[in-house]
């Protein structure tokens, strides 16, 4: 596979996941500002770090620790 098709693929599972990132940004978030907040940087930091994504993982679950972990950053949370 091209590296240009392995983007466009990834770039139309993400698509397809967002639904499912806006539930999850707003459940731990509860509040609809911060959650959009977050799915953006989540959404912007995974289309950034696409050379980086090992194929045969999750992007699903690769999103979500992305976001957990950009919510623990912008609110100091500890692990």
């Amino acid at each position: 596979m091209t590296d240009i098709s392995r983007h466009h693929r990834l770039r139309a599972e993400i698509e397809e996941l967002m639904p499912t990132l806006r539930a999850l940004a707003e459940a731990i978030c509860r509040n609809p500002t911060d959650a959009e907040d977050l799915v953006q940087e989540t959404v912007a930091t995974t289309l950034a770090s696409l050379a980086q994504f090992p194929e045969g993982t999750s992007l699903e679950w690769w999103m979500f620790a992305t976001m957990y972990d950009s919510f623990r950053r912008k609110f100091e949370i500890s692990k």
